[in-house]
């Protein structure tokens, strides 16, 4: 059997969006009440009971950060589907679940998306991302901060020719 090995920067792309997936997971075990404005803080002191067995699923000093202004999304994109160009002011992680996908960003070329391969864009920098021209994919998304829509991806653009 072949050993293969991810490239470093794939491997903590990964890592981050199974992180990222631990603690929404976390977060919305922890007593099972709403959150957001209203939503009543947890009881001082923090008592287990008081949280469901949040407490029980961890070892040594841990804090739950809030996820205040990170989004998930889960898209399927048709053969050929894809988003207008736009930003984010944060990094975004893209993970396709399904198929095959495909993306770029603003100077560089297009580049597949194979099923299983986490890619990270960065912030501020212009991209769109979608399926492949002959298959579908299910995407799936974490970013944070804002998210800012552009124009339309031309065909030309979308199949990567030269202007």
């Amino acid at each position: 059997m072949t050993n293969f090995q991810w490239p470093l920067r794939n491997r903590v792309v990964l890592a981050m969006a199974f992180a990222a997936l631990a603690v929404f997971a976390a977060a919305a075990q922890q007593d099972g009440a709403p959150r957001g404005q209203g939503a009543a803080p947890p009881p001082a002191g923090g008592a287990p009971a008081a949280r469901g067995n949040f407490a029980n699923n961890f070892t040594g000093t841990v804090t739950v950060g809030q996820t205040t202004g990170t989004s998930m999304s889960r898209i399927r994109f048709e053969a050929g589907a894809r988003t207008n160009w736009h930003t984010h002011t944060a990094p975004q992680i893209l993970l396709i679940e399904e198929g095959r996908g495909r993306w770029q960003e603003m100077g560089d070329v297009v580049k597949d998306l194979p099923m299983g391969q986490p890619v990270l864009t960065k912030p501020n920098l212009l991209h769109w991302h979608g399926a492949a021209p002959d298959q579908a994919a299910l995407q799936f998304s974490v970013y944070g901060g804002t998210l800012e829509w552009k124009q339309p991806v031309t065909d030309d653009e979308y199949l990567g020719k030269k202007k």
